[in-house]
């Protein structure tokens, strides 16, 4: 069996490892249009921070059997004949195909003079760039062209490096899509105490290089100065390389519970997809690690030949953000059914309840076990004797495992 995957990404290598374990006698080829080995993409923060100190910490190791080919950016698949092209000029065919390209960074349109000190962070030469810059540069200002959660990391790393940033946000507020006002204000709060400005309201709409240095138009008229712009307005899933195909997509592609596309044969998995979640009932983009490996791992195992499902998913994230720990899960930015909060000081708790089960939460601060969070509410287990302990961010697994008591009065 010729097995193709398209993308070295973390679902990409993952499903490597699965086939080599369930078809050792399959042939197994992945296709990477980077130049270096895979790595992880999610630490990059931390190569910027220093928090990691060598580039090298960041490669993965990739399955010793896979022929693993670099350089190789796949434009089209002809799924008649079974076929990958790439730009490269190179076909290889296929009888599984898996599609992990990822997601890339969304661009919105300004005007450039002087494009190179505007930088979009997703690869290891794009923190490289970033990087160079804050060396070369006398204005050490980074300016952070929206404030969601690549942003607000880099903006993070900045922090520890001592080098101020302004968000510049369209919105009104930071990580507008996962948290509320009352939670995004404490995260700005600790944003403004560690060296950032925040400039809401306002977009980007020129960027002048000068010398070391970036002028950067609002569209208010104000101007702006910093060493360079980094822009982070979301990802969106790679699939421009598949409009001739009858692949179909959405935001991004479309699977069913078998990781399987709308053409017999060919996977996806990871941030490039699209699947059901568990809360909305809809196709949504779950662009988590845990998310790709676990897909991956499914959508592998049915190119062996299996069949397996993959339950409905739950979005969420969690991330250190100056200081404080930000934990949001399911319906998290909405005030939507049953809702329940609990502001002290620089903490806040909310969770969404319907029908006595968890479909949504923020913590900003303390969460004893945020494992317990996610499987109450991926499993929808009823908590609705135990509001008290979830709103506080002290659930645990004993309280939904431990035996019943009878209680006996004397």
């Amino acid at each position: 069996m010729r097995h193709v995957i398209v993308g070295a990404s973390a679902a990409g290598l993952n499903a490597a490892r699965t086939l080599e374990s369930l078809d050792p006698q399959g042939e197994i080829t992945i296709l990477s249009a980077e130049e270096v080995f895979p790595y992880s993409k999610m630490s990059l923060p931390y190569l910027l921070s220093n928090k990691v100190k060598k580039r090298d910490y960041l490669f993965l190791p990739h399955p010793s059997k896979a022929k693993l080919l670099l350089g190789q950016r796949v434009v089209n698949i002809d799924v008649e004949r079974k076929k990958v092209e790439t730009a490269q000029n190179k076909t290889f065919s296929y009888d599984k195909l898996l599609i992990a390209t990822g997601a890339e960074p969304y661009v919105p349109d300004m005007e450039l003079e002087g494009s190179p000190l505007v930088l979009t962070v997703r690869n290891l030469s794009d923190m490289d760039k970033l990087k160079d810059k804050l060396n070369k540069s006398d204005v050490k200002r980074v300016i952070l062209s929206g404030a969601g959660l690549v942003n607000s990391e880099i903006a993070d790393a900045l922090a520890e490096l001592n080098i101020p940033g302004t968000f510049v946000i369209r919105s009104s507020r930071m990580l507008s899509q996962i948290v509320d006002e009352e939670g995004s204000e404490i995260i700005a709060e600790r944003a403004i105490e560690s060296g950032m400005e925040l400039i809401t309201g306002e977009s980007i709409t020129k960027v002048q290089e000068e010398g070391d240095h970036v002028n950067v138009f609002l569209s208010s008229g104000k101007v702006i100065q910093g060493s360079c712009v980094v822009v982070g307005k979301g990802v969106k899933p790679s699939i421009d390389f598949l409009e001739k195909t009858p692949i179909k997509c959405d935001t991004g592609i479309l699977v069913n519970e078998y990781m399987e596309t709308s053409v017999k044969d060919v996977y996806a998995a990871g941030d490039v997809t699209e699947s059901i979640d568990l809360i909305s009932d809809e196709y949504e983009i779950h662009a988590l690690w845990p998310v790709a490996m676990e897909q991956a791992r499914i959508a592998a195992t049915n190119m062996a030949g299996y069949s397996w499902k993959y339950p409905k998913e739950v979005s969420r994230n969690i991330v250190n953000l100056f200081g404080e720990v930000v934990f949001t899960g399911g319906i998290s930015k909405e005030d939507a059914y049953d809702v329940y909060k609990e502001k002290e000081g620089r903490s806040y708790h909310k969770i969404l309840v319907r029908d006595g089960k968890l479909v949504g939460f923020i913590f900003v601060g303390g969460v004893l076990n945020p494992g317990v969070y996610l499987a109450a509410m991926k499993n929808q287990w009823d908590i609705s004797h135990l509001l008290n302990e979830a709103i506080k961010g002290a659930l645990s697994y004993s309280m939904f495992k431990a035996p019943t008591r009878e209680v006996v009065n004397i």
